[in-house]
């Protein structure tokens, strides 16, 4: 389509000065339909994604010392420009992105509360611990403290439920005793109604609001309201409003370990096993603010908040609505400050760099590797920022 100034006077005419309309964004079609474009030349990498081949080998170089399994994948202006396998891992695998599901059962909870504004009048300011919104079995409240706890506090891990140490508060980092459960257990856990391994749900280790901790209780809650209101599973209602629409092709969900009733519910808290490929869609779709070529997916206001330090978490700066984050870039000094994303265990990522126009994702294990957590992701993304062509 062209635009044309339109003179004043009849019989307008059009002016020389022409302005093209900006092409449309690329998506990728499924991968059984062709999947993404791939460049693999070195001087056509450099032009067309603007990364320089040779260093994102030595990217791949540290990657793949981590662990006999790994996988590096890189999308740069819409172009999947590198792409490396070993071991186990391979383009049609399915992997345990561990925590990475994280970020996919906030993203169904933001379709949720699209889907059904009328049950969210106060969007992440609503209150949960409410029949209405979820199942009996997290009734009577173990703490009564619960009734105050809201979205916003469930996606930010500021809810007061007990999860890993280190905490932070106002007075900055914390040690909390006890901690609360962690790793793959069941709701009935979450609801503070059973202990798993020592530990407990059951109280509050602060006011809704008053500190951070990284609860996976708290992510099972928001399964669980996911579940009540739609009759459906986190993973099969994302499949349906998500991984369907955007060309997921064989992808698998963990489940918990069964509620005393012997029925089994969506690992909400991690377990998500995508194709390395449908894990770049994931974050290509989060790069897109939610939107996949004329269809928004996410809705456009839950996947903005995604790139920036939650309000909801006044405490810790690299957490964010269930995503890294890194304003300031404490927690990826390698990376751009508006570098976030998925993340879980042994390293495994979907980094969106919006500044970049770039995705990178890793899955794999760490077993090679002593260096903590922070030091491993840091080294990952900066490894593949550096391969950026000035």
């Amino acid at each position: 389509m062209i635009g044309f100034l339109l003179a004043a006077s009849v019989g307008n005419v059009a002016s020389s000065a022409e302005a093209a309309e900006p092409p449309k964004a690329y998506f990728p079609p499924p991968e059984n339909k062709g999947g993404w474009r791939v460049v693999t030349d070195p001087e056509e990498v450099r032009r067309l994604a603007g990364m320089d081949l040779k260093k994102l080998d030595e990217a791949w170089d540290y990657v793949k010392s981590l662990d006999d399994n790994s996988s590096l994948l890189v999308v740069r202006h819409g172009w999947l420009c590198y792409e490396r396998y070993q071991g186990g891992v391979t383009p049609t695998s399915n992997e345990d992105m561990h925590s990475c599901g994280k970020a996919f059962t906030g993203v169904a909870v933001a379709v949720l509360m699209n889907e059904k504004r009328d049950l969210f009048p106060e969007k992440l300011d609503q209150l949960v611990y409410d029949p209405k919104y979820l199942p009996k079995e997290a009734f009577p409240l173990t703490d009564p403290r619960k009734a105050e706890i809201n979205l916003g506090q469930l996606l930010s891990h500021t809810s007061g439920i007990r999860g890993n140490n280190p905490c932070y508060g106002p007075d900055g980092k914390l040690t909390i005793d006890p901690a609360g459960p962690d790793g793959s257990f069941p709701d009935d856990v979450a609801f503070g109604n059973a202990d798993w391994g020592g530990t407990s749900a059951g109280t509050l280790w602060t006011e809704p609001g008053g500190g951070y901790s990284y609860a996976s209780g708290g992510v099972l809650i928001l399964g669980a309201m996911v579940r009540h209101l739609t009759g459906k599973e986190v993973a099969d209602y994302l499949g349906e409003k998500v991984f369907a629409p955007i060309g997921w092709e064989g992808w698998k969900w963990y489940d918990n370990p069964p509620e005393p009733d012997g029925s089994r519910h969506t690992k909400a808290q991690g377990g998500i096993q995508p194709r390395p490929r449908d894990a770049l869609r994931f974050g290509y779709l989060l790069l897109h603010l939610g939107k996949w070529k004329d269809r928004q997916i996410i809705p456009e206001w839950y996947a903005e908040a995604m790139r920036k330090p939650s309000p909801y978490n006044p405490y810790y700066s690299g957490y964010g609505l269930l995503v890294v984050v890194n304003p300031g870039r404490e927690r990826m000094p390698s990376a751009p400050p508006d570098t976030y994303g998925a993340s879980g265990a042994a390293n495994n990522h979907i980094f969106v760099v919006p500044s970049l126009d770039m995705v990178v994702v890793r899955i794999g294990g760490t077993d090679r590797t002593s260096e903590s957590f922070n030091t491993v992701q840091d080294k990952i993304i900066g490894g593949v920022v550096r391969a950026v062509v000035p």
